[in-house]
C-alpha cells in the first residue's frame, strides 16, 4: 500500500485535485487547462492524477457531482425558505437557477460528453440522481398547484419532464452562441413563454 502523495490523505488529495482544476477552469477555459497542469498546480505526478481519472471528462464528472450537491442544497433552502411566495414563483425561481447551472457549467458537461465512450453503458440522464431530484421537486410545485387551485390541471409528470428537457445544455448553448441571448434573456423567455401561461 503506497502512501498519499506529499503526505495529504486520499481524501484531502482529491480535495486538493477537485479545487486545484475548478479554480483553473475558471481562470483559464476547460479547453485550455490540460491534466498535465492540473497535477503540476498540485503538486503531484501526472501518474497519480491519471489513477484517479483516466481522462478530463472524468475529472468533470466529478466536480458536477460535488457542485450538483451544493446546487441541490440550494434548491432545497429556495423551496424550504419560500413557502410564503406563490407555486408560479418559487417554480420561476427554480427555472432560472437550473438555467444559470447548466449555462455556468456547460463547458464541462461538454467535456464529460466529449470524453464519454459510447461503449460505456452507463445509464442515460433520465435514470441519474439530478434529474431525478429535479424532475421530484418540479412535479411536487405542480402538484401543490393543482391541488391550490393556482392553474387548470396539468399531468406534474410530463411537464416537470418537458421543463427539463428543453433545457438542455445544447440547447442553452445553442440559444446564446447561435442565437446571441444572453443567459438572463434565455432565464426570462422561459418564464413567460412556459410558466406565466400556466398561471392565467
Amino acid at each position: 500500500m503506497t502512501a498519499p502523495e506529499n503526505g495529504r490523505t486520499k481524501q484531502a488529495l482529491s480535495k486538493a485535485i477537485l479545487h486545484t482544476a475548478n479554480h483553473l477552469f475558471t481562470e483559464h477555459g476547460v479547453e485550455s487547462v490540460s491534466m498535465h497542469q492540473i497535477a503540476k498546480s498540485v503538486g503531484i505526478g501526472q501518474g497519480t492524477l491519471y489513477r484517479r481519472y483516466s481522462n478530463k471528462g472524468e475529472l468533470c464528472m466529478d466536480m458536477m457531482k460535488e457542485n450538483f450537491e451544493n446546487f441541490i442544497m440550494e434548491i432545497d433552502n429556495i423551496l424550504k425558505e419560500g413557502t410564503n411566495l406563490s407555486v408560479q414563483e418559487r417554480l420561476s425561481i427554480v427555472m432560472r437557477k437550473i438555467i444559470a447551472f447548466i449555462d455556468h457549467k456547460s463547458e464541462w458537461l461538454g467535456v464529460v460528453q466529449t470524453f464519454k465512450k459510447v461503449e460505456d453503458d452507463k445509464p442515460d440522464f433520465f435514470q441519474s440522481p439530478p434529474y431525478v431530484y429535479l424532475h421530484n421537486a418540479i412535479s411536487e410545485l405542480f402538484r401543490e398547484a393543482i391541488e391550490t387551485g393556482q392553474i387548470r390541471s396539468v399531468d406534474p409528470a410530463y411537464a416537470a419532464h418537458s421543463f427539463i428537457s428543453i433545457l438542455s445544455p445544447h440547447t442553452i448553448k445553442h440559444l446564446k452562441f447561435a442565437m446571441g441571448y444572453t443567459c438572463e434573456e434565455i432565464q426570462d423567455r422561459f418564464c413567460l413563454t412556459f410558466i406565466d401561461p400556466l398561471f392565467r
